[in-house]
């Protein structure tokens, strides 16, 4: 729900040193420092800007809470989460405090939703604008009851005298339509977690219902009066732009008409079926646009790209003495294809232009980025430009929302006052969005005569440039830039977490350009890091002829990651052997084993380990994860049916981007454009999928959504070689591979 609000006059409270009334448009001013000139660098996802009580919270007339922030709700639970924080604070029935939909001109800006960072950042802020709103109604009712605020107790949204239920008065009586003008305060006393009620509890989503009925309120489904209908003919081919636009080829088609500015090509018309009928039938003569690797070269030639920089991740030792003067030597290279992010519903946006305003509707993760970029593209003041977020397909990623927000917001300013909506089709989703990079990785150790790792030696071809601001196909189009070059966080977890390595050196290669626009896929960088760290360890163990659990044990000290090692093999009933043993113990085509991976995200924050067991039909070349047992340590818990539901949504997903989702392309057009040549996987392919959540309440909270997608890859790929003996270094792990594979070795 967006309810536009106007700021009230503050009236003082005596005694008391604070207003108080509904937060309107003054949140996102709080978020803005002062005399800043809009740029185009985005917001500091890890420390956004500070705001006070009224930037956060906002209570309602009718008793109701708001929680006012830029993050976005696409499937990861963040409503009930914070709903629970404010509820525990204030004492309140959880259905009480809601989180509309992110509003530049309401909400502060707290960056794009992304990072797993949502209730890691923003929710103690949360808890503690709440218990700062606690302390002044609190004192409020002091004042207006007579009674000191020590013989005085919040309960269900009201303040009371200790014994006295019968001189409750409500918060929102207090607060009388007046605002909080009250900073945040540090101090404020907040829940013990011994006292929780509400926090800590499985509650469900208050929004599953209404997505589940198709009544949520998606982008798809808005519509202004007198809205126009769009759509955008993108290049077939990479890089090529329009050479010929034969208007006169849908001049038969009623309303429909042209729109060209620069190298943006579209069509308009009063009804969608027309807009989409033109689009089919308009003559656009393209150039041949950028060659690029073939699908075969493509990670030699990210390897023999231009490098931006070099990032060392651990230097410890002299692993090259190490590894040369080693009794058995290990080398390995691991490779992650291209991938998109394959949003079910299209990329839609509907945008108004007009005195000089304009309104952007997008399912954007990032909208005040997205309002930044577009002002940017269109030579608009920042201000002048106004984004309103509504539920779309999840992605988890940048992928081709801001695109077709963006084109939309060009087209808005060519057809105005009228509104436009903009729906991408399918082709134009798989084939325009920007992709997940190839990634490729080169490993080298030394195993001693003890078994132990004696040096450990690793480089990766990561892109440079995949910061929240990827360059939109409007700015493109028009020749403008929109956004930094950032480089992103590709090269995270790419040293080994183990510290009972003794030498170790990690580099990541800056790749100046990939093939294709490159973006952040839900956990990006991490999981083909990961992949390669956790695969090439496992070469390790069976190197050294030890259990790949004791042998993840040996190697580390850190005690909340030895945990949660511990947690998955106990799940899994883990028997401890050298791996690999289904190669020695089975025979026929379908073999089974397990495998295990660990990871701690970033290498500062929420641990995973996993362990998943495989069937593997080697004449079909067919892996099929058929159990996935997952302990997960995010610190203090807040709502745990969320961490399970994050959890096995994270191994689903990543299982089907291990096993299925790629790109391929021709010369320089991509053929998978629809859903028969790009697959996901099956119901029928879900695993048993069991989620140990280990609680840490003194520890503060971190994110759930995106790491356990990284211990996904290796966690299947050492099932594989527990199975079959076969090392699988390429994902995705495709049945033509896998075949590739079992013929090397002399298994089929």
């Amino acid at each position: 729900m967006n309810v536009q609000l106007t700021r009230r006059g503050a009236l003082g409270v005596a005694g008391a040193g604070l207003f108080v009334a509904l937060a309107g448009r003054d949140a996102a001013a709080q978020a803005q420092p002062q005399g800043q000139a809009p740029g185009i660098s985005p917001t500091n996802l890890a420390n956004p800007p500070e705001v006070g009580v009224d930037g956060l919270l906002a209570l309602r007339p009718d008793g109701r809470w708001e929680v006012l922030t830029s993050k976005t709700e696409f499937g990861q639970g963040l409503r009930i989460s914070f709903a629970q924080i404010v509820a525990e604070e204030l004492d309140l029935d959880v259905a009480k405090v809601e989180m509309p939909d992110a509003d530049t001109a309401r909400s502060p800006d707290h960056g794009v939703t992304a990072g797993s960072l949502s209730l890691q950042i923003i929710g103690p802020r949360l808890r503690l604008a709440a218990a700062t709103a606690r302390q002044a109604l609190l004192r409020m009712a002091s004042e207006r009851l007579g009674v000191p605020v020590a013989e005085l107790e919040t309960v269900a949204g009201t303040v009371r005298p200790r014994g006295a239920p019968q001189r409750a008065l409500a918060y929102e009586a207090l607060v009388a339509n007046r605002r909080f003008e009250l900073a945040i305060d540090p101090r404020a006393p907040v829940k013990p977690r011994a006292e929780w009620k509400v926090a800590g509890q499985s509650l469900p989503r208050p929004d599953l219902l209404a997505k589940a009925t198709g009544k949520a309120g998606w982008i798809h489904d808005l519509k202004l009066p007198g809205m126009l209908h769009a759509r955008v003919l993108h290049p077939p081919r990479i890089g090529a732009k329009p050479v010929a636009v034969d208007a006169a080829s849908i001049a038969a088609i009623p309303g429909a008409r042209v729109v060209r500015k620069g190298d943006l090509v579209a069509v308009v018309a009063e009804r969608e079926w027309h807009a989409v009928k033109a689009a089919r039938d308009l003559r656009v003569t393209w150039d041949a646009g950028t060659p690029i690797p073939a699908m075969a070269q493509v990670y030699e030639a990210a390897k023999a790209a231009p490098k931006v920089r070099a990032d060392t991740l651990v230097d410890r030792g002299d692993p090259a003495a190490a590894i040369a003067g080693a009794p058995r030597r290990l080398a390995a290279e691991y490779r992650y294809g291209v991938q998109t992010h394959g949003m079910i519903g299209p990329s839609c946006a509907v945008a108004k232009f007009e005195a000089g305003r304009l309104t952007l509707h997008s399912g954007s993760q990032a909208p005040f980025d997205l309002r930044t970029q577009v002002a940017h593209t269109l030579g608009l003041e920042r201000d002048a430009v106004r984004v309103v977020y509504h539920p779309s397909s999840g992605c988890y990623g940048r992928n081709g929302l801001e695109d077709a927000a963006a084109e939309c917001a060009v087209l808005a300013m060519e057809v105005a006052p009228r509104p436009v909506r903009l729906q991408w089709m399918r082709h134009d989703e798989h084939g325009m969005e920007p992709k997940g990079p190839p990634v490729v990785m080169a490993l080298s150790a030394g195993i001693a005569g003890d078994g132990r790792i004696a040096g450990w030696s690793s480089e990766a071809w990561v892109p440079h440039s995949t910061s929240v601001l990827v360059r939109t196909t409007a700015a493109t189009a028009l020749g403008r830039d929109d956004g930094p070059v950032g480089s992103g966080n590709w090269h995270a977890n790419f040293n080994p977490p183990y510290d009972g390595i003794a030498t170790a050196k990690s580099v990541a290669h800056r790749v100046a350009g990939t093939p294709f626009r490159a973006s952040w896929i839900r956990t990006p960088g991490r999981m083909q890091n990961n992949f390669a760290v956790e695969s090439f360890f496992d070469e390790c163990a069976a190197a050294a002829g030890q259990d790949p659990v004791a042998y993840r044990l040996a190697n580390l000290t850190d005690a909340r990651g030895r945990a949660v090692i511990e947690a998955a093999a106990r799940a899994a009933n883990w028997q401890a052997r050298p791996s690999p043993a289904g190669a020695a113990a089975q025979s026929g085509a379908v073999r089974r084993g397990r495998g295990i991976a660990y990871i701690r995200y970033d290498n500062t924050r929420t641990y995973v380990a996993l362990v998943i067991g495989v069937e593997v039909d080697l004449a079909a070349g067919k892996i099929r994860a058929t159990d996935a047992w997952m302990a997960q340590d995010c610190g203090q818990v807040i709502n745990p049916d969320g961490i399970r539901q994050q959890a096995e949504g994270c191994i689903i997903h990543t299982l089907s981007r291990t096993l299925v989702e790629e790109i391929h392309w021709e010369g320089n057009a991509i053929t998978t454009l629809d859903w028969a040549s790009y697959g996901t996987i099956r119901f029928s392919e879900v695993p048993r999928i069991e989620v140990v959540i280990v609680d840490r309440p003194d520890q503060p909270m971190w994110g759930a959504g995106e790491p356990a997608v990284a211990v996904v890859p290796a966690a299947l790929a050492n099932a594989v070689f527990d199975a079959t003996g076969l090392r699988m270094r390429e994902a995705p792990m495709t049945p033509e591979r896998v075949r590739a594979a079992a013929r090397a070795a002399r298994l089929i």
